[in-house]
């Protein structure tokens, strides 16, 4: 019941705090902001923060996880509905099986934005299979342009496993720093963190590099370590983006 109860106020409050999105085709209203920002590859967005209108992806994470020997899939489709606000249906897998289905909304806030600073929100929902669990996430977003070479992007959130009694709570952080050589190549390192109950955290450090192949089309890839408790374990992913 408390899980539940905190819920509910969170989506309560989301309702109340949260600007509601303009669907008008004029001029994107962060057009002035860093909409540009280069995005995580394991954890990546919704589409960037502050996209445009009508704005699409399609993109395939592909992992291999050395501590199950497993290779994990997650293609997803990403789209822009209105300005700043978009949605995205993935599939995670794992060795070609579908694992869970995943619903994500993203939105922008239009106020306190700048040329160098932008931020928002994410809310994705995710239904595991096997357990018949459906977890809740949600995540302040926020970026920053510190000049033309160095950005940052950071997520802070909770997750929330199963509405009923017996559900708990996660901490989660992902951390991003990243060095631009040019538009068309990246280097960055991303840091993912989370916090659970009863269960040793889990921290994953994932250097990478982005390549921009064509105007619409780029790779990422990365080799990192994951520590679980005591344990370590290498962690090889790579992303294959398609944006239009």
């Amino acid at each position: 019941m408390f899980y539940t109860t905190q819920f509910a106020r969170l989506l309560l409050l989301m309702a109340v705090l949260l600007p509601m999105p303009s669907f008008a085709s004029g001029a994107n209203p962060f057009r002035n902001a860093p909409i540009d920002l280069p995005e995580p590859m394991i954890f990546d967005l919704a589409l960037p923060l502050g996209s445009a209108r009508n704005d699409y992806e399609f993109n395939t994470l592909v992992q291999y996880d050395f501590e199950g020997n497993a290779v994990k899939m997650n293609p997803e489709f990403e789209y822009a509905f209105a300005h700043g606000y978009s949605i995205e249906l993935e599939l995670p897998m794992e060795n070609t099986a579908v694992e869970a289905y995943k619903f994500a909304l993203q939105g922008t806030f239009d106020f306190l934005h700048s040329r160098k600073f932008i931020h928002g929100w994410q809310y994705y929902g995710e239904y595991i299979k096997h357990s018949k669990e459906f977890e809740n996430n949600l995540f302040y977003v926020f970026g920053y342009e510190f000049n033309e070479k160095w950005s940052t992007l950071n997520m802070l959130g909770l997750r929330l496993t199963d509405l009923s009694a017996h559900g708990h709570t996660e901490k989660l952080v992902n951390s991003n720093l990243f060095y631009s050589f040019s538009s068309n190549l990246i280097a960055g390192v991303e840091i993912n963190w989370e916090s659970r109950p009863n269960r040793p955290d889990t921290t994953l450090v994932m250097p990478q590099m982005h390549v921009k192949l064509t105007k619409q089309a780029k790779i990422q890839f990365g080799f990192g370590m994951k520590r679980m408790g005591d344990e370590h374990f290498p962690h090889a992913a790579m992303r294959v983006i398609y944006r239009h």
